[in-house]
Formats: structure tokens, C-alpha cells, sequence
């Protein structure tokens, strides 16, 4: 009987006490745990993401093109003066590009504006099925950012232009080079960030590649030349 009157007060005292503490406030502001959102990243410290792309291949390519998620990370570094530096990886093993460039981000309550250059390089080699080509080449992507935030989730509208410089390919032992530089086309991503657990953040974006030479089938040498609407799925993980 004892016992049970003890265990009654002590569920009493714990309710009271339970009822006057007060409930942990959720400080949490998606600003700074964002990547594609335009806004001042900290300085000197890196934030990374890692996602893969589904790629909707060209209909003139559908047969013969790899099809297979791209991996993606994606590294920002923050600088002084509204500055940081963005570097990106995409591979699909047989293809790959890597990109690096600056960006100037400006923040005004909920809106943010983001603007920067890439150059990349891109590296592939294909085998089997027939082939043995390889392609070398170096890209420009000039892209602005313009994003709306709330709480929890930001909004990003992305697009750049993607100029091709030199690109040198291989069949063979056979080379074919193009040194002149030409505007390959340009993309429009929309892309979706939510908090999902903690302060991790769950990127997911659409993107339409409208370029005539898409880089990870360069190996394939397409002589269609005319422009294409390559639709692209990408999900990322900011760790």
C-alpha cells in the first residue's frame, strides 16, 4: 500500500513539474543548412551534399546510351565579402565532370540571388559494346540562382548557359578535335529543399537540359545536330 501511495505522488510531482517546464523551442532556420538556396555561407567552412541524377537519354540515343543514375557530391566553401567557391562531381563511371567557379550571393529577408562562372572538365572513355572512344573537353557554365525561403524549405529557380571550348575526342587511334568555341545550349533546374530530421536537409530538383551535345554520351558521337530537351531527376542529401 506504501508503495502505491509513493508511486502516486511521485507521478503527481513529476505532472507538475512536467507542466511549468517549458517546451525546447525549435530555433531551426533552413538559410544556413541549404545548398542550391542563394545566401551568405559561413566563412571558411565547407558543406557538402551527395545525390544521384536520373537521366532521361535523347530517343536518337535510347538503344545504345548508358543508362544509370548519376553520383553527384557537391562541395561549397565559404568565403568573405558574400563570396564562396562551389565545386561539383558527376560520374557515371564511363563519363565524368568535374566543376569548380565563384559565386556572389545576396540575401534580403526571404529572397536571396546568386550568381557565378564554372569551368569543367570532362573525361570519358567507353570500351565495350563495340566502341573504343574517349573524350577530353572543357566547359563554361555561367549560371544566376534566384530563391524564396520559409522556415523549414527553400525554393530555387537555377539557369546557365553551357559553352563548350576545346574538346578532343578518340576513336581508336583515330583523333578528332574541336577547338572552337561554341554555345552548346543552356539548363533550367527548379530545385526543393525540406528539413527532414534534426537539421538534415533533403534536396530534390528538375532540371531540363536543352543542350545539343549532352556530356556523359559525348563517347557515343551523335551526328544528329540539333538541340534536345534532356529532362533530369536529381535527389541529394546534404551531410
Amino acid at each position: 500500500m506504501k508503495f502505491r501511495l509513493t508511486l502516486f505522488y511521485l507521478l503527481i510531482i513529476s505532472t507538475l513539474v512536467s507542466a511549468q517546464k517549458p517546451a525546447t523551442k525549435d530555433t531551426f532556420d533552413i538559410t544556413s543548412h541549404t545548398m542550391q538556396f542563394p545566401h551568405h555561407y559561413k566563412k571558411w567552412s565547407f558543406q557538402v551534399s551527395a545525390g544521384l541524377s536520373m537521366v532521361k537519354p535523347p530517343e536518337d540515343l535510347l538503344e545504345s546510351a548508358i543508362q544509370a543514375p548519376l553520383a553527384n557530391v557537391h562541395v561549397t566553401f565559404g568565403l568573405p565579402w558574400k563570396l564562396s567557391l562551389e565545386s561539383d562531381l558527376t560520374t557515371i563511371i564511363v563519363s565524368n565532370q568535374l566543376r569548380a567557379g565563384p559565386r556572389i550571393s545576396f540575401l534580403v529577408r526571404n529572397m536571396g540571388i546568386k550568381g557565378g562562372w564554372d569551368i569543367a572538365y570532362v573525361y570519358g572513355q567507353l570500351k565495350q559494346s563495340g566502341f573504343n572512344n574517349s573524350t577530353q573537353a572543357w566547359m563554361h557554365y555561367p549560371n544566376i540562382s534566384i530563391g524564396y525561403k520559409l522556415k523549414k524549405m527553400a525554393f530555387t529557380l537555377k539557369g546557365e548557359l553551357a559553352i563548350v571550348g576545346k574538346v578532343s575526342t578518340k576513336s581508336g587511334e583515330i583523333e578528332v578535335s574541336r577547338s572552337k568555341t561554341f554555345l552548346n545550349g543552356g539548363t533550367l533546374s527548379f530545385y526543393v529543399e525540406q528539413r527532414i530530421h534534426h537539421n538534415k536537409v533533403f534536396i530534390i530538383g528538375l532540371k531540363d537540359n536543352y543542350v545539343k551535345f549532352y556530356w556523359p554520351t559525348w563517347m557515343l558521337f551523335s551526328t544528329f545536330n540539333r538541340f534536345y530537351h534532356i529532362p533530369e531527376l536529381y535527389i541529394s542529401w546534404i551531410l
